[in-house]
């Protein structure tokens, strides 16, 4: 799989796109009716802004979303280039919003869109929903870009299935945006450890836990190395998850520092 987002937090410092942090403050509005909660797939289309002093025009080719919206309105928006049946995944948006039924709304974004070492920046997103259909349909805009979602039907994630730590054991093969690449070892318990398939990179370790809701997605936390990596020994958390892709499944990574600053995200198959 080529161009995907590198997982570890260290190897990747983004753009940011649709709400508050995983805390949730600065959320706008209030809850009211079916929320936007669930798994969301589908096609993204990419504006750029010209370019401006400080501010450069950065390349995007991404072309395609999967989207996760947990129940305490977190989520998390993986874009890239579909490849056969997997996503070659570039980036991804990270925030907290807010549902009122049919609207989601989120303001203080971070999208970690590009190679390392680039910072973190804020955007914003507005979407449209139809909680029984499961669509969904908005932008994710900052000071560069405005990424425009549309979502198709989807029936292979369910996200409603409990996770299972046997579904993740064994070796996985995960990439980078800068074509780095990594062997994920994970072991029974769900705690696992990579080692880079190339120098130089950044070796990393971590845990996965399936949440508490009892809905299909991990929670993950991620420890950097304390050598060859750019912040050693930094601690990020996030989300994992697991999506068929053809005849394998396909297995995405996304996490952030504490402050919001560091984002990463690796995906591979098997």
């Amino acid at each position: 799989m080529k161009r995907r987002a590198a997982l570890v937090v260290s190897l990747v410092a983004m753009a940011g796109v649709v709400s508050c942090g995983g805390g949730g403050d600065d959320v706008v509005g209030a809850p009211s009716g079916p929320s936007a909660e669930g798994y969301y797939a589908g096609s993204l289309v990419v504006t750029a802004f010209p370019a401006t002093v400080g501010n450069p025009q950065l390349p995007n080719t991404s072309t395609a979303f999967q989207m996760l919206v947990l129940e305490n309105g977190q989520f998390w928006t993986i874009y890239g280039t579909p490849n056969g049946a997997e996503l070659d995944v570039e980036g991804f948006a990270q925030g907290t919003g807010t549902s009122n039924g049919s609207l989601f709304i989120a303001g203080g974004v971070r999208n970690f869109a590009n190679p390392p070492p680039s910072l973190a920046t804020n955007a914003v997103a507005s979407a449209s929903y139809n909680a029984s259909a499961k669509s969904i349909s908005g932008t994710i805009t900052d000071s560069t870009t405005t990424s425009t979602i549309t979502s198709a039907p989807q029936s292979a994630y369910d996200y409603s299935a409990a996770a299972a730590l046997t579904s993740l054991t064994g070796v996985w093969t995960v990439e980078g945006p800068a074509n780095d690449e990594y062997t994920l070892n994970v072991l029974a318990d769900g705690t696992f450890t990579s080692t880079p398939t190339s120098l130089p990179g950044c070796p990393f370790s971590g845990t996965f836990v399936p949440r508490n809701t009892g809905k299909n997605v991990f929670n993950l936390t991620v420890t950097n190395g304390a050598a060859l990596c750019s912040s050693p020994n930094l601690v990020s958390t996030g989300v994992a998850y697991l999506v068929p892709a053809g005849a394998g499944t396909q297995l995405t990574l996304a996490t952030v520092s504490a402050d919001r600053q560091l984002g990463a995200v690796v995906s591979g198959a098997r």
